[in-house]
């Protein structure tokens, strides 16, 4: 009983660890999506701190964050921000994305 015992514990530990080595070495799900496969726009990591708090996992920060982050960008950034939004379509950005973008675009 004890080797059997033994034996699922060891086969749990080698599948377990089989699906941590998996997701954790080199992440083969492509950087560009989220779920419901939506584009997700390229911004510098100062404009995406305006609006997330995480911005691999695209964590919305609260909107009366934005104005105040908003003001912290120097025109150059606001006008890239604005430019990048008109250009990407909102059907292929994702939901925060054009939640940020609608917002940008009236600030």
């Amino acid at each position: 009983m004890l080797t059997k015992l033994a034996t699922i514990a060891a086969a749990a530990t080698l599948i377990s660890f089989s699906a941590f080595a998996q997701t954790s070495s080199g992440e083969s799900t492509s950087s560009t999506t989220n779920a419901g496969d939506q584009a997700l726009m390229q911004m510098d990591e100062a404009t995406g701190n305006v609006f997330y708090s995480d911005m691999k996992a695209r964590t919305l920060r609260p909107e009366a964050e934005w104005s105040k982050n908003w003001a912290g960008l120097n025109d150059e950034q606001r006008s890239k921000m604005k430019a990048d939004c008109s250009t990407n379509g909102a059907t292929n950005r994702s939901e925060g994305d054009t939640r940020v973008c609608d917002w940008a675009g009236n600030n």
